[in-house]
């Protein structure tokens, strides 16, 4: 399976919410580079702080492919709170998975766009034990979510 980790912006002016990020980032990546025959790329978003960016690519060596734009074939994405996933999700047509660590839940008011596309196209995990779990029923998990991406491309579900 090849993963499209893709997070959003990481610039910070100071060391304790840089190592925060990355922070995050590494336990995201740990995550992904652990399962099985999985093939890893990671998207620093353009802005993000070099310092980080190399953190991370000196973290996991060979394990992280990184990438300056995104591949031409991916099989799913994952990314924290970026909007970007949904890019990703409508051009692949497979649900991505957003990265909502220490979130419980979240509450949209009633027919809401982006809790719409939230629904339809993402699957929210809140920890990384829930992101391999969802990682491993991915199958299922897109199988589920085909029909409604459907309707969120043709206009339907919107």
């Amino acid at each position: 399976m090849k993963i499209l980790y893709a997070p959003s912006s990481r610039c910070f002016s100071d060391d304790l919410h840089r190592n925060v990020a990355c922070g995050f980032d590494s336990f995201v990546l740990e995550s992904l580079v652990g399962l099985e025959n999985a093939e890893v790329v990671y998207l620093p978003h353009s802005k993000s702080d070099k310092k980080i960016v190399e953190s991370i690519l000196n973290i996991f060596g060979d394990l992280v492919k990184s990438a300056k734009v995104a591949p031409k074939t991916i099989d799913v994405v994952v990314s924290d709170m970026s909007s970007l996933v949904f890019k990703y999700v409508l051009w692949t047509q497979n649900p991505g998975l957003l990265c909502l660590f220490g979130f419980h839940s979240i509450s949209y008011p009633e027919n809401d766009k982006y809790f719409t596309l939230l629904e339809n196209c993402a699957i929210p995990v809140h920890s990384c034990k829930e992101l391999k779990e969802s990682l491993r029923n991915y199958q299922t998990i897109k199988a589920l979510k085909a029909p409604k991406i459907k309707e969120i491309l043709e206009g339907v579900a919107l």
